[in-house]
């Protein structure tokens, strides 16, 4: 899959079907619109997308992401993608309609078929819509298709919902409507080195500023590791009871695993909230809690390994 991160591309792409849209967490939805865009014959099934290059210039309520970059590009070449462009937003952003079409879909992506929901907003303070993009794309011998809205439980899937569910704690409904389970990545790093003293050593993971964190407490996960998977209870918070009250961070007991993997990549996909963050009376009382955690994450995973 071709990645392209800014203009100009120094070799022409191929004659494209692109599907457009931000993509945040490229949930059931997201995925309606990629697949129509792959299933096109004779074009190269591309994306186009973007990325928040300066936090100021977001107008999102609320919004963090819900993907890594790394596990978005991952899930859409999965998708099918083969090429992805996804310049700096602040560069897109003063865009008239007019230019973006004509200068992004049109000259850059040499697209044959455009593919979007019907909600699309693109160009200067998202002045063009889909009726818009659609006019244009006729104009110019552009087949052009939009998806409408998949639903859950009467209600049109979106990453809105999906943010309020990891917020709340309710992985279930938030990987119901992704299709697949929320994941989250990143670089081992040390910690206090207080699990393996205690007898359930852990991986400690930041999260990235601007990167969605889920609600506070302990999660049945699956670490992917080495082409491995591990089954895991993962704390998501500051360690109340050991005083460490800074950067939140990801800490993971992997069960049936004790190695060392300092600067190692980890994904995490989450399945199951078992319990909120807590401070407990003493370390003892915090080491049979851990293990309990991860006995019931065994329990709940253990024929997805």
């Amino acid at each position: 899959m071709v990645i392209v991160d800014s203009l100009p591309h120094p070799r022409q792409l191929p004659p494209t079907a692109v599907a457009l849209g931000l993509f945040d967490g490229l949930h059931r939805g997201h995925q309606a619109v990629i697949r129509r865009a792959v299933g096109v014959s004779g074009l190269t099934p591309a994306v186009f997308t973007f990325r928040y290059d300066d936090e100021a210039v977001i107008t999102k309520k609320n919004y963090a992401r819900i993907l890594s970059p790394a596990l978005k590009m991952k899930l859409l070449e999965q998708l099918g993608a083969r090429i992805v462009f996804q310049p700096p937003f602040s560069k897109i952003m003063p865009m008239e309609p007019a230019e973006f079409f004509y200068k992004i879909i049109v000259q850059f992506m040499r697209a044959g078929a455009v593919v979007c929901g019907e909600d699309f907003r693109f160009g200067k303070n998202a002045a063009g819509d889909a009726l818009l993009l659609r006019k244009l794309c006729e104009e110019n011998g552009i087949r052009f298709t939009t998806v409408p809205p998949v639903e859950d439980e009467g209600k049109p899937v979106s990453s809105t919902r999906i943010r309020q569910a990891l917020r709340q704690g309710d992985v279930e409904t938030a990987n119901r409507l992704l299709g697949y389970p929320f994941m989250t990545d990143g670089t081992v790093v040390h910690g206090q080195h207080m699990g393996h003293a205690l007898g359930f050593p852990t991986i400690n993971q930041l999260f990235q500023p601007g990167q969605l964190i889920p609600r506070f407490g302990v999660y049945a996960t699956i670490a992917e590791f080495e082409g491995r998977r591990y089954i895991g209870a993962t704390d998501i918070g500051v360690k109340p009871t050991v005083g460490d009250n800074f950067r939140p961070a990801a800490e993971t007991h992997l069960l049936d695993f004790d190695r060392k993997i300092y600067g190692a990549e980890v994904t995490l996909s989450y399945y199951a909230f078992l319990r909120g963050e807590r401070k407990f009376q003493s370390l003892s009382e915090l080491t049979e809690t851990v293990l309990a955690n991860a006995e019931q994450a065994r329990a709940l995973l253990k024929d997805r390994i």
